[in-house]
């Protein structure tokens, strides 16, 4: 007998998001890459399978039979034959990551348009490098593959500390948000190492920033390769080397390859200093690749480097927004967690799109837009099956006021420690600390610099 779900399971959609993700765009990037080895066409279709993937990222905290209801509840040659986990799971197997990840880099374009809001600076697309950490399962596999924190037993020997840890490096538009590649690794793989495998991705119309963990030779020539300008926040032992002061009281400076000086110029880069100082009274220094301070001021770069904190604020969505605070992964094969990470970053794209949309429609910065609001309606468009996705996002921004974050005076936080593994350690902050607290706007001061 054929399976009643033969022929139908491509019907499925996936909500307003279907035009970032349609089907033609998903049949392309998988074709060849699954591990789909079936001679003819079964119940479950590759093509649902992806959807299925990124309903899983959509819908985290649910379990995939729910996930699987959510989807084809509202088809009806669907909903009345659920299938069992067990095939579920094996059409999670049969999927694999490197499908995944096709679809997520068929996905993954520019998404700032010409006229929208905060997506430039003096021409230039903004871009930022920043990572994240997200906890799996616990298991041999993921622990063998992707490691985790670990402590000192009474024995001396290492014992491990909570959940394995995948490590996720990720390269941001700043104007909308959007995830426009990324880099997955364990553990204990350096944010350097994967940030480099970033570096293909950027052009010589961008302007990529890095927060002062990240300047290294190897770094800045993988991205100067691509013709992007650089703007890096250095620590206090780098670039110290100074060649030349420049009119505007910045200098060039040779940042050399692990502190090795005078070893030949294939151990350097050569980068413009600019030290400034907030209202605060910290110091910041930057290096950049931006060396002409007629065409490029060091208060406006200065001021650029604070675009940083929307990479930041664009995983938090992923890691605190679409997973949810304290959720670990589903999966727990090395292979199923990657194909999980794929499909968060590719839900997490699609609703940058559609935020970018909104945005563009009504004239606002996509920042005014809450992530929130957006992701719950999709939740629902999925749930409904929704496939004319064009006309739902149109009667999304009629009402703006629904979606439009409020405007807000500027604000810092502390850096405290949000989570701890160990049950009985010493609390950090007093317990009424708030989370943030309003703060004047920050004035910046250019500091002169000088030759020795």
């Amino acid at each position: 007998m054929t399976h009643p779900w033969v022929g139908h399971s491509d019907k499925v959609n996936f909500g307003v998001l279907t035009q970032f993700v349609p089907p033609s765009l998903v049949d392309a990037a998988i074709a060849g890459r699954t591990r789909d080895k079936a001679r003819r066409a079964g119940p479950l279709s590759m093509r649902f399978a992806v959807y299925f993937e990124l309903a899983c990222a959509l819908f985290p905290h649910e379990s995939l039979e729910d996930v699987c209801d959510n989807l084809v509840g509202a088809v009806p040659e669907l909903c009345e034959l659920a299938p069992a986990k067990s095939a579920l799971h094996g059409m999670r197997q049969r999927l694999g990551p490197e499908a995944m990840r096709a679809v997520f880099e068929a996905v993954a374009g520019p998404v700032a348009g010409p006229g929208t809001l905060g997506a430039r600076w003096r021409g230039l697309r903004t871009l930022a490098v920043d990572g994240f950490v997200v906890e799996i399962p616990d298991s041999p596999a993921n622990r063998a593959e992707f490691s985790g924190p670990v402590t000192r037993g009474a024995d001396g020997g290492p014992v491990a500390v909570g959940y394995p840890v995948a490590r996720v490096v990720t390269l941001v538009e700043t104007g909308t948000r959007a995830v426009r590649a990324a880099a997955i690794g364990g553990y204990l793989t350096g944010e350097h190492e994967l940030a480099e495998q970033l570096a293909a991705h950027a052009g010589s119309g961008d302007v990529v920033i890095f927060d002062r963990n990240f300047p290294s030779v190897a770094l800045c020539r993988a991205f100067r390769a691509t013709g992007a300008h650089l703007v890096l926040r250095a620590k206090k032992h780098i670039g110290t080397d100074r060649v030349e002061v420049l009119a505007d009281g910045s200098a060039l400076v040779r940042m050399w390859s692990n502190r090795v000086r005078g070893a030949g110029p294939q151990r350097y880069e050569t980068l413009r200093l600019i030290e400034y100082e907030i209202g605060t009274g910290e110091v910041i220094r930057l290096l950049t690749t931006m060396t002409d301070p007629e065409h490029d001021p060091a208060c406006e770069i200065a001021r650029l480097y604070a675009e940083r904190w929307q990479n930041e604020v664009a995983n938090l969505q992923i890691k605190t927004l679409q997973i949810t605070p304290g959720q670990i992964l589903r999966s727990h094969h090395p292979d199923q967690v990657r194909q999980e990470i794929w499909a968060h970053l590719s839900v997490n794209h699609a609703l940058s799109r559609l935020i970018a949309l909104m945005a563009d429609e009504r004239r606002e910065d996509p920042e005014r837009v809450s992530f929130t609001k957006v992701l719950k309606e999709v939740r629902r468009s999925v749930i409904r099956q929704i496939a004319h996705a064009v006309n739902r996002v149109l009667d999304i921004a009629d009402d703006p006021n629904r979606y439009r974050n409020p405007e807000r005076a500027p604000r810092t936080s502390a850096r405290t420690v949000k989570r701890i593994r160990q049950r009985f350690q010493t609390r950090r902050t007093p317990p009424d600390t708030p989370v943030t607290v309003k703060a004047p706007p920050r004035t910046i001061r250019v500091l002169p610099l000088k030759i020795g």
